[in-house]
């Protein structure tokens, strides 16, 4: 039975947004800002959502104030912002009450296709969504749909994580050790293929720090949820981080609400007309 608070976080009907491919390795969605389509890379570790200077200034925000955040590694980031903008894409309107402005075409590789900005989950937030990302689609959950959407899904513990004052909205997954728990964020926009683990932590999944080569590791999220794969060890602020590799087995639902969530491990298809790239991505381990 969905609670009272459930219910709070779940629309009326479900709203299904369909991302597009972008560079082979992440997504994008389409939304419309004061009348101006934009182009948006969705990233759930994002924290904040940013437009460029340029779309802020075609949708007539004259940026202002100041922005504070960390990227992974503790290097600092400052920009301004534009503040209540609504981003309609789908037939649904996502409310952003302050969004950063930072030209992201200067953190991507020469020549990388022109973006728009970043959406992240704060344009989400007191939401029930839905990521799938082989299946390029992230749905806004109704009650109905949450139902049917966890019905075979298992519950794992996060936390909530609020940067930035506040303004940023991330998940961070808890993951055992022999010394306690660790939390690493799940980040869709991590689309290099490798996990990312704090170097004070690579001995408790038996990584040498000292390397800079990517290596081997195999641990589970709480729950019993398998991950494994290619790993690197930087000096970061937070545990790790867990990025699109393991998306294109798993779907994530989360109540940005209530703090809780669900991964359901997607099937293989077995459609001879399924890209050879994604069956290999599936049967491949997270």
């Amino acid at each position: 039975m969905i609670s009272v608070t459930y219910a709070d976080a779940l629309a009326s009907v479900a709203t299904t947004i369909q991302l597009e491919p972008y560079m082979g390795s992440t997504l994008t969605m389409r939304a419309e800002v004061n009348g101006h389509e934009g182009l948006f890379q969705f990233d759930t570790g994002g924290g904040e959502s940013i437009i460029s200077s340029d779309f802020a200034k075609t949708i007539g925000c004259t940026p202002w104030g100041r922005v504070t955040g960390f990227r992974m590694t503790g290097e600092r980031l400052d920009f301004q912002r534009c503040d209540d903008l609504q981003f309609k894409t789908a037939g649904a309107i996502l409310k952003a009450p302050t969004v950063g402005v930072l030209d992201i075409m200067g953190m991507l590789p020469k020549g990388a296709p022109h973006l728009d900005g970043s959406l992240g989950l704060d344009i989400f937030a007191g939401r029930t969504i839905t990521f799938d990302e082989s299946g390029k689609t992230l749905t806004i959950e109704s009650v109905d749909s949450f139902k049917d959407r966890i019905r075979n899904a298992k519950e794992v513990p996060i936390r909530l994580v609020r940067d930035a004052e506040g303004v940023a909205l991330t998940v961070d997954v808890a993951v055992p050790t022999s010394h306690g728990m660790a939390w690493m964020e799940m980040d869709s926009g991590n689309g290099g293929g490798v996990l990312v683990i704090a170097k004070y932590l690579a001995d408790q999944f038996h990584l040498d720090p000292n390397k800079k080569d990517p290596q081997s590791t195999k641990f589970e999220i709480a729950g019993g949820i398998p991950v494994e794969g290619q790993a690197i060890t930087l000096d970061l602020i937070k545990d790790g981080n867990i990025g699109a590799r393991f998306f294109r087995k798993w779907v994530l639902t989360v109540d940005l609400a209530s703090g809780r969530a669900w991964l359901l491990r997607r099937a293989c298809p077995a459609d001879s007309t399924h890209q050879a790239s994604q069956r290999l991505a599936c049967q491949t381990p997270a």
